[in-house]
């Protein structure tokens, strides 16, 4: 039996409702509206009903025959999922309502900042493979969750890097220029802050694997970690403040906002593109 694939369940509820309301103002039946997207009556139903995830290439037939742009398109993005973990749909759901985010991590920059080329690298990297209509679904996906850093009003979001990440040519030399690059651009954003911690300071808090601090509100917060293999988001509040603890003592270790900044500047003129 093949694996069932995972999906956001509010997206895909929010693709229908969309789905619903544009066929209602056109006056459509399911079967009229099919026939003007170029599909069957009954595969409309199903989507509306949410019984039945949309497809890349349905999306792309309602934005070319509504004359949407790529509005259905960027909707049907966050329906996927990055990956197997059954926690991730959760994870979305709650990062997407959080008004602030508290990210570390070791080895790979994180999603957040990931420039499209340099998340296509870690998504073909991955093991078992996946096929390449796969990879780019899940970069689809990758790249729409960013769009919460776009918003008119964005969560706080503090990440603190190891100097490790910054040096290993994710793609390629031209790539990992790019990716910082992107980086010291978000920089500029009030609401983002980046740390980097060097390499001389030596042992450090969370060296095992990075975490995510989630804050949701003003008392209630959330803790993500992951591995290779699964993710586990926990909401007990003695293990939340130990993360949270633990961040703090990350953020006074690593370089100051400034200097990480000078840090990623010098770095960035040592990478040729």
């Amino acid at each position: 039996m093949g694996k069932k694939k995972l999906v956001n369940g509010a997206a895909v509820s929010l693709f229908a409702r969309e789905v619903f309301l544009k066929r209602t103002e056109s006056g459509l039946s399911q079967k009229e509206f099919g026939d003007l997207i170029g599909v069957s009556g009954q595969q409309i139903g199903a989507i509306e009903r949410t019984e039945r995830p949309p497809t890349r290439q349905f999306a792309g037939l309602l934005d070319e025959r509504l004359g949407t742009g790529d509005y259905f398109q960027e909707l049907w993005s966050s329906t996927k999922l990055l990956g197997h973990r059954r926690t991730l749909p959760k994870y979305i759901d709650l990062e997407a309502k959080a008004i602030g985010i508290h990210h570390f991590h070791s080895q790979l920059v994180p999603a957040l900042l990931q420039t499209e080329e340099y998340a296509r690298a870690v998504l073909r990297a991955g093991f078992p493979p996946k096929p390449h209509h796969e990879v780019e679904e899940l970069l689809a996906a990758r790249m729409g969750r960013q769009k919460l850093l776009d918003r008119s009003e964005p969560p706080l979001v503090q990440f603190v890097l190891d100097e490790g990440m910054l040096w290993r040519p994710v793609g390629g030399a031209g790539v990992m220029g790019a990716q910082l690059d992107r980086i010291l651009e978000r920089m500029e954003e009030p609401f983002i802050s980046v740390q980097v911690i060097p390499y001389d300071q030596g042992a450090y808090s969370a060296m095992e694997g990075g975490f995510t601090v989630l804050r949701l509100s003003a008392v209630d917060s959330a803790l993500y970690s992951e591995n290779a293999e699964t993710g586990q988001i926990y909401n007990d509040p003695q293990v939340v403040a130990n993360a949270t603890g633990r961040f703090n003592s990350l953020m006074a270790e690593a370089l100051s906002p400034s200097a990480s900044r000078k840090y990623l500047l010098d770095r960035r003129k040592e990478v040729v593109r």
